[in-house]
């Protein structure tokens, strides 16, 4: 099973649009996109710990529902270009099932062409993949055991 080009459309809006912009202007790209996320409310009662993502050094919060099978998520975090990476993981990967969002790799978060991050929010974003990944297929086994 691959994933249809058209499942990652946001992705591959992110990607474009960091493959032509410099070092300083993807970060203010990405604190553009986190400025955004902002007018999208995140239930605050969400901010606690059951959604608390570990394996970032800012705090972050993800939120995860399902839509006739198909995984969406929503993020938060306290701050603003974390907030940013939050916003285009969630965005790039909801819409999948918990197959195609499988076959997301490291790789799709290095083709987010990123490399001017620091390490430790490179490791953040593929710990997101992973937490993201765990949602998925957990929320799928529940519905099956049902």
């Amino acid at each position: 099973m691959t994933i249809a080009a058209e499942k990652l459309a946001q992705y591959d809006e992110y990607v474009e649009a960091l493959e032509i912009l410099d070092e300083e202007s993807r970060f203010e790209y990405i604190i553009d996109i986190g400025k955004r996320a902002d007018k999208t409310a995140f239930p605050a009662e969400c901010m606690d710990d059951a959604h608390l993502m570990h394996g970032c050094m800012s705090k972050v919060w993800i939120i995860h529902s399902r839509e006739n099978d198909r995984s969406i998520f929503r993020g938060q975090s306290d701050a603003i270009i974390v907030k940013g990476l939050v916003s285009m993981m969630t965005g790039s990967f909801s819409g999948l099932t918990s197959g195609e969002l499988a076959e997301v790799t490291l790789d799709h978060v290095r083709g987010l062409n990123l490399g001017a991050l620091t390490m430790q929010r490179q490791v953040g974003m593929m710990a997101m993949l992973k937490h993201m990944q765990k949602l998925s297929l957990q929320a799928e086994r529940a519905e099956a055991a049902d």
